[in-house]
């Protein structure tokens, strides 16, 4: 569907079809002056003004279209990696860094022992029982006074 300012133009113009005239001046009867004078003011400016020739035309001509169409920048090959591969290339850098910041840098062919223990507190709430703690080289022994006997065929797991 057409403007009222296009079917306007091509009315003025003459380019409307007869039915698609027809129809528009049935709608807009008041502007059948108007055509009148606008078509005695087209003829008036066609017979008295002479196009002029812009000097350096082409110069102007670039310039409007560099508004127009901004040209397109030209980078190094390697920036045109979609953004999101760059973001996956930075996250493994930063993770890869962080790694080798955060990993002891002992002796790494010592053993490891198997079992870790830190003895957090050796009171209880039983006056009869004392806890001494013993720590040598790679052994700590908690020894437990007061304590009866555990059977060996007891099950400790339960």
């Amino acid at each position: 569907m057409k403007t009222f300012e296009q079917l306007y133009t091509a009315w003025v113009d003459g380019v409307l079809t007869k039915e698609e005239a027809a129809a528009f001046e049935k709608q807009h009867p008041e502007l059948l002056k108007e055509r009148d004078d606008m078509s005695k003011l087209k003829k008036l400016l066609q017979a008295n003004l002479v196009p002029a020739e812009f000097a350096h035309s082409e110069f102007f001509t670039s310039k409007l279209m560099e508004q127009i169409v901004p040209a397109e920048r030209s980078l190094p090959s390697w920036f045109r990696v979609p953004r999101l591969a760059w973001g996956g290339i930075g996250s493994l850098a930063f993770a890869l860094l962080l790694f080798l910041l955060c990993i002891p840098h002992g002796e790494l062919s010592a053993p490891l022992p198997e079992y870790v223990a830190v003895v957090l507190k050796t009171t209880t709430t039983d006056p009869k029982i004392s806890a001494t703690v013993d720590s040598e080289k790679g052994i700590t022994l908690i020894k437990l006074d007061g304590v009866d006997n555990v059977p060996d065929d007891e099950d400790l797991t339960r």
